[in-house]
């Protein structure tokens, strides 16, 4: 049994995985002012539910790009199942060839995504990860991590432009009805899903230039599914993807150590 955790800036994905089957998964808001008592509440009453309170775990690993909470789940999880948590970037590395310019730069959560995208879709392959930040990741036909792209997500871009002029109502992110609104919330939601659509998918043609095969194009995060459906060049959406990073680099971790 492994409990996987993926400590985003908005939410947090936690999955209980039996061997490569997610057994259990949730999602919960990154409350970033919450503290240990809180968080750790929140996860007792998570097993609480599904009866898991006295389950047997051979691991936890974090995946986290949100320090404070890597902190309070450290603490909470030690707490609760007297084990301390692996960290990705710091207990455990990523294996996968990183040629960033500045490698610890580089978003531990895009690396599991990296990993697991390679893993399942093959190489060479471009993730679009629709979260807090719309980010692009470039995957080389030898599965080495080439570089990307990072842009306001729709959610901070949509806050953003909210917050920044006065006379615009508060929407929530929806699906447009036509390309042409004929009230306000029409309009942005308009502009938001059809721009950032030309937006991907003009990303996704000149990165793919870049590629001497043509790349599979996943995307993962809190919008892609929507977004999928505007974006044609976009071939898998997958919602566990960091999650399933977090498995595989575990697994590859364990079969390393076995054979040293």
């Amino acid at each position: 049994m492994l409990f996987a955790i993926d400590i985003g800036n908005t939410n947090i994905k936690v999955a209980i995985f039996k061997g490569k089957r997610i057994l259990h998964s949730w999602r919960l808001l990154s409350d970033k002012k919450d503290g240990f008592s809180r968080h750790k509440k929140r996860l007792s009453s998570l097993f609480a539910q599904k009866k898991l309170k006295n389950i047997c775990l051979d691991e936890i690993i974090i995946c986290s790009v949100v320090p404070k909470l890597t902190l309070v789940y450290t603490k909470a999880l030690r707490s609760l199942f007297n084990r301390r948590p692996l960290i990705l970037g710091r207990d455990i590395i990523a294996p996968i060839k990183n040629l960033y310019g500045r490698p610890q730069q580089v978003g531990q959560d895009r690396l599991a995504n990296a990993v697991a995208a390679v893993s399942k879709y093959g190489a060479p392959v471009i993730i679009v990860d629709f979260g807090t930040a719309l980010t692009f990741d470039l995957i080389s036909a030898k599965g080495e991590y080439l570089g990307g792209i990072i842009v306001p997500g729709l959610e901070t871009a949509l806050k953003a432009l909210i917050k920044q002029a006065d006379l615009l109502p508060e929407v929530g992110l929806s699906r447009p009805l036509a390309l042409l609104g004929r009230e306000t919330s029409e309009s942005i939601s308009s502009g938001l899903i059809h721009g950032y659509s030309f937006l991907v998918e003009g990303v996704l043609e000149r990165l793919k230039k870049r590629l001497r095969r043509a790349p599979r194009v996943v995307a993962t995060g809190g919008e892609a599914s929507l977004m999928a459906e505007y974006c044609r060049s976009i071939n898998k959406t997958n919602q566990n993807l960091t999650l399933e990073g977090l498995r595989l680099i575990y697994e590859k971790k364990i079969k390393k150590d076995l054979t040293t």
